[in-house]
């Protein structure tokens, strides 16, 4: 009897270990997240925008134009309405970003506190639309691991430029796609990202509709995106340029 005991007492010891070993760590998560969101070579697509108050009221409807490539190259350019037509956002790296005023034919650079700024007028900024990186600018803890979502806290680095000093991630397990971001400022939740839909493309998982809510402005901002297409070596095709960010579309 004492053997078998102590046989079993063994087998739940080793078990636990091995869980253990080969649980994932925060960074862990946040890198397969980053992955995960970035998985496409490239990515074109059509998106609604639709800004309003928290109440519904105020609404205003976009649409604009999204191209992708990696982690950190964007091009995002407003197709409607009239008066904004052709505004948009080159990002070729996460330091290197630029605005397109089609009215004063000038592109211009966007530089440091000017990342941190609505773009144009959303309730995303400049930065949060530019890419999908966390891990440069911030240490991730998993807080909790449970009902196949991980809660990672995610603490600002020092020397980063991020306006937020800390972010809550509750990321699906089973796709590594946040389900929501809290974003704090000071210690202050400003705004929280949802991505309350995603879709499956081939080997990519992408969201399709993202809502971003801000709190100090009691505004909120819901993206849904459409017409995808996916690896058309867009890179190759100069998408990521000034002269693209210029072109009519």
């Amino acid at each position: 009897m004492r053997k078998t005991q102590i046989v079993l007492i063994l087998t739940v010891v080793f078990l636990v270990l091995g869980q253990a070993a080969f649980a994932l760590t925060g960074d862990e998560i946040l890198n397969k997240v980053e992955d995960t969101l970035s998985g496409p070579k490239d990515y074109e697509g059509t998106a609604t925008m639709v800004l309003s108050n928290m109440d519904g009221s105020d609404k205003e409807t976009r649409v604009m134009k999204i191209w992708m490539a990696g982690k950190e190259k964007r091009v995002i350019k407003f197709a409607s309405p009239a008066g904004i037509r052709g505004i948009g956002m080159l990002a070729v790296k996460d330091d290197e970003m630029y605005l397109y005023l089609p009215a004063q034919n000038k592109i211009r650079r966007i530089e440091g506190g000017a990342k941190n700024g609505d773009f144009q007028g959303t309730d995303f900024s400049y930065d949060e639309m530019a890419s999908y990186t966390y891990k440069n600018d911030y240490t991730a803890r998993l807080a909790s691991d449970k009902d196949g979502i991980y809660t990672l806290e995610l603490i600002r680095k020092a020397g980063s430029t991020r306006v937020y000093d800390k972010l809550v991630m509750a990321v699906e397990a089973a796709t590594f796609i946040p389900k929501s971001i809290e974003l704090y400022k000071d210690g202050i939740l400003t705004k929280k990202l949802f991505m309350d839909d995603t879709q499956k493309h081939g080997s990519y998982i992408i969201p399709v509709k993202i809502r971003m809510e801000n709190y100090e402005k009691n505004h909120v901002t819901e993206m849904v995106i459409d017409e995808t297409k996916f690896d058309q070596n867009l890179e190759d095709k100069s998408v990521f340029t000034k002269r693209f960010l210029k072109k009519r579309v």
